[in-house]
């Protein structure tokens, strides 16, 4: 934090700084992450894991789901 503040009085004043910050939204820098295959929690590389799940039969045949998530190469937290 330290850091992006010392960047920020580099080029805004003071109350602007303040005005930056109150809007603030902290659910679109974690969806920005995400788009970007960034890890919010950590800034870790996020890949894409993808599985078959099995979904019974349908008219007497195996059934599967493809399913997949993004998850975090260093914390495993997944998205």
């Amino acid at each position: 934090m330290k850091e992006l503040l010392e960047y920020l009085r580099e080029r805004y004043s003071i109350s602007e700084i303040v005005e930056l910050l109150n809007d603030f939204d902290e659910d679109y820098l974690k969806e920005y992450a995400i788009d970007n295959d960034i890890c919010p929690r950590c800034g870790g590389d996020l890949y894409l894991h993808r599985w078959d799940e099995s979904r019974g039969e349908h008219f007497g045949f195996p059934c599967k789901e493809s399913m997949s998530e993004l998850t975090c190469e260093s914390c495993s937290e997944t998205y």
